[in-house]
This record gives C-alpha cells, structure tokens and sequence, in this order.
C-alpha cells in the first residue's frame, strides 16, 4: 500500500468519526464497522492507524491543537502590533470562527470533556491548558497589561479559555446575530474579568473600577 494511500484512510477514518460522533455527542458509541463504512473503507484498516477508538479521538484533537494554537497566536501579535486594544475582540473572533469550521471536533470536544474516555478527557483538559498558559505568555511578552504579575495573568487566561471553549457550544447552535451577540460578550467578559484582576492587585475594590470605567479596562493596560 502506498503512503499515500495510507494517509488518505486516516483522513477519512477521522473525519468520519467526527461526524459521526458530533451527531451522537459521543466517540465511546462508535462501532468499528460503523465508522468504516462511513469511511467507506474495510474496518480491518483501522488498526493500522489507531490501537482504538480512543485513540482515535486524541489524534483528533492533536491535529486541533496543532492548527489552533499557533493561530491564536498569531492573531494576538497581529492585533498588538496593528492595535492593541483589538487584541481581545480578535481573539474571540479568530477562536469562534476556527470552531464553526471545525463544528464537530468543538462538539465532540464538549462532551468528551466529562465524557467516558480518560484519555481524551485529560487530552482536552491539557489542549485548553496550553491555550491558557500561551495566552499568559503573550499578553506578559506583549506587555499587554504589565499591572498583573504572571501568576495572575496565568488564572486569568485559564479563566478566559474555558469560558470561551464552553461558550463556543452555544455560538455553534447560534444563528448569524446571536453568534455576534455572543462574541461580544466574551470580549466584554475579558474585559470586566481583567479589570477585576487589576483592582484585586492594586487592592482597589473592582466594583470602583468598574463604575469608574464601564465595559473598558484601566489606562494602564492594553488588553481590551
């Protein structure tokens, strides 16, 4: 069998999994011989790509996490050095679009998170951590918001990405005006969380920051 040809079954043994287990909200209830004949491929093929389903389902998400985690990042440094005060707003923006692309990996990513299979529980879990923690890196490199210490931009980003990775199931059912409404939220949330982390540190109560500047963060960082 060529290369090729070899690649090209796990293509489609992977994509079809994602469909198939996007309408199921579930990798744990795929059968093998199912799933290859979505794939239109004889079930003996699977094991020559994946020891089974789960992991299956971890490739899956290694190829997510390779294609998203870059692109957020270019976009953040993109935004910081053509405004920064558009860095949050296209942020969400770049991770919401990524996952309508990449609808059925977000859902079955949604429900594998508490879902039966350990392996691709902790492999979710360990994706959004990296999102998180080179989410800090940049905003520190940046200079961002230069009031946080890194451990607080380190909560601060986890914060901020497991609201996003959770609100992306409802901007996927969304239509055209709610998804708008929704990634206007998230950016507005970025904005009242980070504003609180400022006033927690400076040991100025948030509620004051807030009042003082409405849906906006201080003068003194970037981040908006």
């Amino acid at each position: 069998m060529k290369m090729e040809d070899i690649a090209d079954g796990k293509r489609r043994l992977i994509d079809a999994a994602l469909r198939l287990a996007a309408e199921r909200r579930s990798f744990a209830a795929l059968g093998l011989r199912e799933l290859a004949r979505e794939a239109g491929l004889n079930p003996n093929t699977f094991y020559r790509h994946f020891r089974d389903m789960e992991d299956l389902a971890v490739t899956a998400l290694a190829e997510v996490s390779d294609e998203l985690r870059p692109m957020l990042r270019a976009v953040r440094w993109a935004a910081a050095r053509d405004n920064p005060q558009e860095v949050a707003t296209r942020a969400c923006d770049a991770f919401f679009a990524y996952a309508r692309a990449h609808a059925d990996a977000f859902i079955v990513g949604l429900c594998g998170i508490t879902g039966p299979q350990p392996a691709l529980r902790e492999a979710i879990r360990a994706l959004l951590a990296a999102i998180a923690a080179e989410m800090a890196e940049d905003i520190e490199r940046l200079e961002l918001c230069p009031a946080l210490s890194r451990a607080a931009l380190d909560d601060f980003s986890g914060y901020v990405v497991s609201h996003l990775f959770h609100a992306s199931g409802d901007y996927l059912e969304a239509g055209a005006g709610e998804r708008k409404r929704l990634a206007q939220q998230a950016t507005q949330l970025i904005r009242w969380l980070l504003v609180g982390a400022v006033g927690a540190t400076a040991g100025t109560s948030p509620h004051g920051l807030l009042a003082a500047t409405p849906l906006a963060v201080p003068r003194t960082n970037k981040l908006s």
